[in-house]
């Protein structure tokens, strides 16, 4: 399942005029070109600089986990809360690192906080469902999932999210009527393809399953995700025949 994680752009209306504030927008900007490095290094030149920008311990955070130091960004997270305990972006990012260390029980108690204080707030229902999905409560985490997708109709990661969920339930057809869902909101997402493919396997349509498959194994070679291309060139091995 795809957990939504990101940077937002730099948005300099929002921010201070500061010293700090400037190397806020750097490390926003850092970010947003994969200057990983260059964007802490930023981030905590402004914390230094005004130690309660809370904005800048949770960006700083976001950094830290898209580098895999989750840890740094659960503490950064977390003093990004004690400054400011109405945040629900920052809920939000400390479930998904959370959850990314199979803590579904504090992922989820965050994700709640989100909600509670952005009731609209599309990610982190459909991020409260990977994690209902992953304790084994399918039904709701469909729930999340559809109220994901009411909120934001074009949330292609919620269609294919909630189709993964109708494929270990075992229904195929309303698994594939979602990724039908998320392809045609983005025609690029490999996952999607990938997980039709496999519905449509188990379904006995092995010529679509194969077709879907061959997609998605084009976009991950493309993208350069090697790890992605060899899973589906492993599931195009074992779909077998013609």
């Amino acid at each position: 399942m795809v957990t939504e994680v990101g940077v937002t752009p730099p948005n300099r209306r929002t921010q201070s005029t500061s010293r700090a504030g400037e190397f806020y927008i750097q490390g926003q900007t850092q970010h947003l070109r994969g200057n990983s490095q260059a964007a802490i290094a930023a981030y905590s030149k402004a914390i230094s600089l005004d130690p309660k920008y809370a904005q800048a311990f949770r960006n700083r955070g976001l950094v830290y986990f898209d580098i895999g130091n989750k840890q740094g960004a659960i503490a950064d997270y977390n003093q990004s809360l004690r400054l400011n305990p109405n945040d629900a972006q920052t809920y939000n990012h400390r479930g998904n690192a959370r959850a990314s260390f199979n803590d579904y029980k504090g992922a989820i108690a965050d994700y709640n906080e989100a909600i509670r204080l952005s009731p609209n707030y599309a990610e982190a229902y459909n991020n409260r469902g990977n994690a209902r999905a992953a304790q084994g409560n399918k039904s709701a985490a469909l729930e999340d999932y559809t109220q994901a997708i009411r909120l934001n109709p074009n949330f292609a990661i919620a269609y294919n999210n909630r189709g993964n969920t109708y494929a270990a339930r075992g229904e195929q057809q309303k698994a594939i009527a979602d990724y039908n869902e998320a392809i045609r909101i983005n025609p690029s997402f490999g996952p999607a393809f990938n997980n039709r493919g496999n519905a449509r396997a188990a379904s006995g349509d092995k010529r679509g399953a194969r077709q879907d498959l061959q997609r998605a194994a084009t976009i991950f070679n493309q993208q350069n995700n090697r790890n992605l291309y060899q899973k589906v060139m492993k599931n195009i091995e074992e779909l077998g025949g013609k």
